[in-house]
């Protein structure tokens, strides 16, 4: 009786667990489907495309798309653009995250949480608000279409830095006075200890920032008027526009090679990326 009472629990529990998985890969299927449609569709013809009829496979495969990508778009000046931009903000974006969100954890001076709690208020702040008045100081300072214009906005993220302060809030802070204790400087704490300890988090902001930079529009679209300093969404409105409607073609090729760092950068850093978002946001 007993037995058959195990037998009954795990068999429960296998088909518990098999209508999860059914669940979730019927779930994964229908979020991929968009994007594997999309990569197919930049090997058909426009007509193919935009036919009423649904096809996921075309019997006229073509790579006419991205030839007229790489022929008629600045597609190499663009990608460099992006790449060299979302790089850069992404470095900055986790230097100043990290060092604020030890300096937020574990220092204490007068008016920190009165700080902290304002830079929280800034994530609720709509960043269209901002634009106008972040234009006209670029403008002052005669940076309109340059790097420095670009990537301005994102070196320091509010964001940011609250995952580091919840992540580093719960170091022990045996580890740190220990280590003042032997002379270490803050400096010198935050470089050997704090930072090696929050690589979880560092992926987690590295790949948002990397992204939300990447993916920018309507920034890049304000601050940039010349063609070599475009960045790949505005090479993408820009030029897969014609008089008569969206080229359907180019559209898909040209979306499905910006997607093409974003899924590196994800790969890189997925063995952190799970660990680092379970692991913030949850101290303190």
């Amino acid at each position: 009786m007993k037995r058959l009472k195990l037998n009954k629990h795990k068999t429960l529990k296998y088909t518990k667990r098999s209508i999860l998985h059914l669940v979730l890969i019927i779930g994964g299927l229908f979020m991929i489907l968009p994007f594997l449609w999309m990569i197919l569709a930049s090997f058909k013809p426009n007509i193919d495309i935009i036919s009423v009829e649904f096809r996921l496979f075309s019997s006229n495969w073509t790579f006419d798309n991205y030839a007229k990508v790489f022929r008629e778009m600045p597609i190499g000046r663009a990608y460099f653009n992006s790449l060299i931009i979302a790089s850069v903000a992404t470095f900055f974006t986790v230097l100043s995250s990290s060092a604020a969100g030890y300096m937020f954890s574990k220092l204490k001076f007068r008016g920190r949480d009165l700080l902290f709690f304002i830079v929280l208020g800034s994530i609720m702040i709509p960043p269209q608000i901002v634009v106008i008045p972040l234009f006209l100081m670029i403008s002052k300072v005669g940076l309109v279409n340059s790097y420095p214009a670009l990537i301005a906005p994102w070196l320091i993220n509010a964001f940011g830095v609250f995952l580091m302060r919840q992540f580093i809030f719960g170091i022990p802070n045996s580890n740190i006075e220990a280590a003042r204790l032997d002379g270490a400087s803050d400096w010198r704490i935050y470089v050997r200890i704090i930072i090696p300890l929050v690589k979880p988090t560092i992926a987690v902001v590295s790949i948002l920032t990397f992204i939300w930079t990447y993916d920018a529009f309507l920034w890049p679209l304000v601050v940039v008027s010349d063609t070599d300093m475009m960045t790949l969404p505005l090479i993408l409105g820009r030029y897969a526009m014609t008089e008569g409607g969206v080229i359907a073609g180019a559209s898909m090729a040209t979306t499905s090679m910006v997607l093409v760092p974003v899924l590196i950068v994800y790969i890189f850093f997925q063995r952190f990326f799970i660990k680092g978002l379970s692991m913030t946001g949850v101290k303190g």
